[in-house]
């Protein structure tokens, strides 16, 4: 029994290859090599590559030695900059989470995240990896790998001299400082407005000890306000997720 392989096919799927491992290198959670090892993490990006390697144009394949090379580069360069919002914007919410957990008073000595394998605050942790879970739940990574797929057929991604691509990673910095406070601002006044009123009541009675009353009434303030705090996160996540595909889409359509 003969094998016929395509030659063609064969060269997409090693070039999709390289932009899917370049891909999931960037994107969390399977950047982290703890949580998803590299053994995996190259079995996942081979079955993108399975699954995609039909969308690539037969006419955009190089067949010689120095053009393999360049799009083998550029394919690698695909992946990281499709990979790089995903990163930014997620972080957001964990961010947003470590800023309740500064101004909350559980501000405790940051643990090691699991997922980042940084030093993150407790607050910020569950944030993280509410999102996280949130994510999959609601079956966003199939968004993600949906995107990752119809990119294939539009051509590599360049960063062109007009530097459209870095002007879509500075839109996404400032996306995730605004994303930031829109999570966190509403849980930090109220955080912000409590001191207020244990200060006033420092003063209207300066017999009690505000200082052993005002923590735990600030500690339970904060696990309240997370408890309901966490409840919204689809929404916001969602939106990330959807400024995610427009980067993408900018991206992709953007140099051609």
């Amino acid at each position: 029994m003969s094998f016929q392989l395509d030659p063609i096919w064969l060269l997409a799927f090693l070039l999709v290859l390289a932009r899917a491992v370049a891909w999931l290198v960037v994107v969390p959670p399977f950047s982290n090599a703890s949580v998803v090892p590299r053994p995996v993490l190259i079995g996942l990006a081979a079955g993108l590559a399975l699954l995609s390697a039909g969308h690539v144009p037969a006419s955009a394949i190089p067949t010689d030695t120095a053009g393999l090379i360049g799009a083998l580069v550029e394919q690698v360069f695909s992946g990281v900059m499709l990979g790089l919002p995903v990163q930014i914007l997620l972080s957001a919410i964990g961010s947003a989470g470590g800023m309740i957990d500064m101004f909350g008073g559980l501000n405790l000595p940051p643990a090691i995240d699991p997922l980042s394998v940084n030093q993150t605050p407790i607050l910020g942790q569950l944030y993280e990896q509410v999102a996280i879970v949130l994510l999959f739940i609601t079956n966003g990574e199939m968004l993600l790998v949906k995107g990752f797929t119809l990119s294939l057929g539009k051509g590599d991604i360049m960063l062109t001299s007009n530097g459209f691509g870095a002007n879509v990673l500075t839109a996404d910095l400032a996306t995730y400082f605004t994303a930031t406070l829109e999570i966190a601002a509403p849980l930090v006044a109220v955080l912000f407005a409590t001191q207020i009123g244990l200060a006033l009541l420092a003063k209207a009675a300066p017999q009690m000890n505000v200082w052993l009353l005002g923590f735990p009434v600030q500690i339970m303030m904060s696990l309240i306000l997370v408890a309901i705090g966490v409840q919204v996160l689809p929404g916001p996540l969602a939106n990330l997720i959807g400024r995610v595909g427009s980067d993408w889409a900018a991206l992709v359509n953007g140099h051609l």
